[in-house]
């Protein structure tokens, strides 16, 4: 495993979010509707340059994409996902089970219940950063070796893993800073493969919008939300307009009979 794609891993479905700023009991509490400018930042130097908007559990997001804009509204309270084609006036839809805003909710075991693709172990726990958090193993059914994370089952995400080719994240919080007008945590995070020189990124998360707002790759590639406005949207932008037209996905082919 490459420390690009341990820190790229790391730093996607477990990334660090804690929230030491504010008391644990805050966290059930749906956090404040927001907008900004997302940006994308590539080694080379292009950038990519996007909008979210944040309500509860909707979000839409604006974005083009092969020179053509487009829209995607996710209502998660719905299982619902819109992706609209403004130029053309239509839209797709796509339909699944209802979900709850990730941070809306109090506690999240690291593996979703039933999940037929993982096995994960409880092990015990482990105070870091001052926090008591889960000490997990995590398997894939007929794969050797097992990951170990140190697991934050209230804000949802890992201070540590640990592969089993003895690869390594770990996340250390900083300090407080202002950031995009923000006060936001700062966290390090180091990266370590046998054979290969440890490397190095950072981590930057809002607490009160519990949403990291800037993150840095080793690799220079770096994510950022800038123009933060915080406070009430408009309902509308998480709604189709009216008079769209709707795209039906194609049917699947029918294969031919004896084909089994």
């Amino acid at each position: 495993m490459t420390l690009k794609t341990l820190t790229a891993r790391a730093m996607g479905t477990l990334a660090l979010t804690l929230s030491l700023a504010l008391p644990l009991a805050a966290q059930t509490d749906a956090p404040p509707a927001y907008s900004a400018t997302a940006l994308h930042r590539l080694p080379d130097g292009t950038v990519n340059a996007g909008r979210v908007i944040k309500s509860g559990p909707d979000m839409r997001m604006e974005y083009t994409e092969n020179g053509r804009d487009m829209v995607q509204i996710i209502r998660r309270a719905e299982g619902v996902m819109y992706l609209l084609d403004p130029a053309a006036h239509s839209f797709f839809e796509m339909r699944g089970a209802p979900s709850a805003d990730p941070g809306g909710v109090g506690y999240l075991p690291p593996c979703q219940e039933g999940d037929p693709m993982l096995v994960c172990t409880f092990i015990g726990t482990e105070v870091a950063s001052g926090i008591t958090a889960e000490i997990w193993d995590i398997a894939t059914p007929g794969a050797e070796g097992v990951t170990r994370i140190l697991w934050d089952g209230a804000r949802h995400r890992a201070l540590r893993q640990t592969y089993p080719d003895g690869s390594q994240m770990k996340m250390t919080f900083k300090a407080m800073v202002e950031l995009s007008g923000r006060t936001v945590e700062h966290w390090s995070i180091a990266a370590t493969s046998p054979s290969q020189p440890p490397q190095s990124g950072e981590w930057f998360y809002d607490p009160e919008l519990r949403v990291e707002i800037r993150e840095v790759l080793p690799s220079g590639e770096s994510r950022s939300l800038e123009d933060i406005a915080v406070g009430p949207v408009d309902p509308a932008l998480f709604n189709v307009p009216e008079g769209w037209t709707r795209i039906e996905m194609p049917a699947p082919p029918i294969p031919p009979a004896g084909s089994n």
